[in-house]
């Protein structure tokens, strides 16, 4: 997927090299109604290129949640790399990004969008919450709301302390024997849906 590195700003380049970024349109159409949800967001770069790339048919949207904790404030899990000034990169991401009209934003954690949440999505990309319980947890909710046929696509699958994320991930696959497909399987993960 194109990304124009000169029109938004970044501080870690972490999504430029991303396997989906080279590998996901292996498997789904650009033409073709998307409805994304993204979980861990960061600078938008990920979002940006989404939006770029996939929201081209009118009634395609995405949703992006995030609710940048960074060590300013008293919460306990906070992300690393995230700053008082990350959500402002973020914001200014995706006004530039070519759908951005279709992009809905929730400054929330992930069992709080999940609570609430009624829509289905075709395809959706996990990078939030790296502790193994939160990486489950945002397995299994977005695996419910995953429309049959939809890819869920987790970043860090090898990642983690003492591949940490590739247990927790795991844990899901082995849960939900026969209910995916694996169609990615390197340092990222990805799955196709076959039924509910």
């Amino acid at each position: 997927m194109e990304l124009d590195l000169v029109k938004y700003k970044y501080t870690q380049s972490w999504f430029i090299n991303s396997e989906i970024r080279f590998n996901l349109l292996k498997f789904i159409s650009l033409d073709k109604q998307h409805n994304i949800l993204e979980i861990g967001c960061f600078e938008g770069l990920s979002s940006s290129c989404f939006s770029d790339n996939l929201l081209n048919h009118s009634k395609s949207t995405m949703d992006c949640v995030d609710p940048f904790i960074f060590s300013g404030t008293n919460e306990q899990i906070t992300t690393l790399n995230v700053t008082s000034n990350t959500e402002n990169t973020f914001r200014y991401n995706i006004k530039k990004s070519k759908s951005f009209n279709k992009i809905t934003f929730h400054k929330l954690k992930s069992d709080d969008f999940f609570l609430n949440n009624t829509k289905k999505f075709n395809l959706i990309y996990i990078d939030g919450c790296h502790e193994p319980e939160n990486i489950i947890r945002d397995m299994n909710s977005s695996f419910n709301f995953l429309e049959v046929n939809g890819i869920m696509w987790m970043d860090d699958y090898l990642g983690g302390n003492n591949r940490s994320c590739l247990k927790a991930m795991n844990i899901f696959l082995n849960n939900n024997i026969g209910k995916y497909q694996i169609i990615h399987k390197n340092y990222q993960l990805a799955i196709k849906k076959l039924y509910d």
